[in-house]
């Protein structure tokens, strides 16, 4: 009697977390990130988009470079909130640049950062609920192929 109320308990705690999980998960922003092909060595231009679900909107946001393949440098590590292109409550958008030093083909890893807050735009309208996300993203690098 007692192991199957031990496992009850443990099944509802289970299904507990995981609809827990799902509903942070409805609520995370989706990022994107392209970047143009380059011909040859040189600079590589790429895009990093982030949108908030429906009834969120985004206050703040970075995007922090992970990693390079061994052929591309980036010329800058962080990409900060002030340097986003495109600003607005339900989409952020960051241009950054890389180095290709050689040709190749490869995969760069980035973490945009947001601070989403519940509501609808609104200026000077202050958000009582907010919720830090991390998203990884990844965009693919073909210089000279």
């Amino acid at each position: 009697m007692r192991l199957a109320f031990l496992a009850s308990l443990t099944l509802s705690v289970a299904f507990a977390a995981a609809n827990s999980r799902a509903d942070a998960d409805a609520g995370a922003p989706r990022a994107l990130m392209t970047c143009e092909r380059a011909d040859g060595p040189g600079r590589v231009r790429c895009e990093v988009e982030v949108t908030a679900p429906a009834g969120m909107v985004i206050t703040w946001g970075d995007v922090v470079i992970a990693k390079t393949p061994p052929f591309l440098s980036a010329l800058r590590g962080r990409i900060a909130p002030a340097d986003a292109m495109v600003r607005r409550p339900e989409t952020w958008r960051w241009a950054l640049a890389l180095v290709a030093r050689a040709k190749g083909t490869g995969d760069v890893e980035a973490r945009v950062r947001v601070v989403e807050c519940q509501g609808e735009p609104d200026a000077g309208t202050t958000h009582d609920l907010c919720v830090p996300y991390e998203v990884p993203v990844t965009g693919r690098v073909v210089v000279g192929e």
